[in-house]
């Protein structure tokens, strides 16, 4: 009788912990099913990141490419608004004045015509000081009847030479003074570094 007992109690036994470990293994399939559910989920969304990724991509290179055929510079010029402009900056040779307007009107540009403060202060970040303090880049700027005159015929309004009682008719840029009395007179065979410009080219 005892021993009939004792495998009741062990088959009541068995029975709870089968049906505890069915329970268990119910709730790890729910647990697993939920798992899938958001792994595909979550790759659904990083498949849809990737979609917009190449999408946004492909709309960066578009615009770039816009930007790049908007605006074009000769190569070896750089661009500042609507004006690409080549920096001279070998050591040697330097140019006189009219050779140095000669180079840059066989690369059908000119000599550097300055407007603005801000393309004072564009150039004059780009010039580099070299040699000593009178030596800089020609820029398009010469005295006729005494008045100083642009390559492109217009009359400067801006003034920041350096050296305004200086007798020389012709203008070059240094580096080492300040950003409004930094054009310095020079006589026409002084041998400089020089600064051409050119409007780029829009489409």
């Amino acid at each position: 009788m005892n021993e009939l007992m004792v495998i009741c109690v062990i088959g009541i036994a068995v029975a709870m912990e089968t049906k505890k470990l069915k329970l268990n293994l119910s709730d790890l399939k729910a647990k697993n099913e939920q798992l899938t559910l958001e792994k595909r989920d979550l790759q659904n969304q990083t498949e849809d990141l990737r979609t917009n990724m190449t999408k946004l991509t492909a709309e960066k290179m578009f615009f770039e490419n816009q930007t790049k055929e908007m605006t074009t510079c000769p190569k070896d010029w750089i661009q500042f608004q609507e004006s690409c402009y080549f920096f001279y900056n070998l050591n040697s040779p330097w140019k006189t004045w009219d050779q140095s307007r000669q180079f840059c009107q066989s690369n059908k540009s000119d000599l550097v015509v300055i407007s603005s403060l801000e393309e004072q202060t564009f150039i004059k970040s780009k010039i580099k000081y070299y040699y000593d303090t009178l030596h800089g880049y020609w820029i398009g700027l010469q005295k006729v009847n005494n008045i100083w005159i642009w390559v492109d015929g217009s009359p400067d309004t801006l003034g920041y030479l350096n050296n305004p009682g200086s007798s020389d008719n012709f203008t070059c840029i240094i580096q080492n003074a300040t950003l409004t009395q930094s054009w310095i007179q020079n006589r026409n065979g002084f041998l400089n570094r020089f600064i051409c410009e050119i409007k780029a080219l829009i489409f």
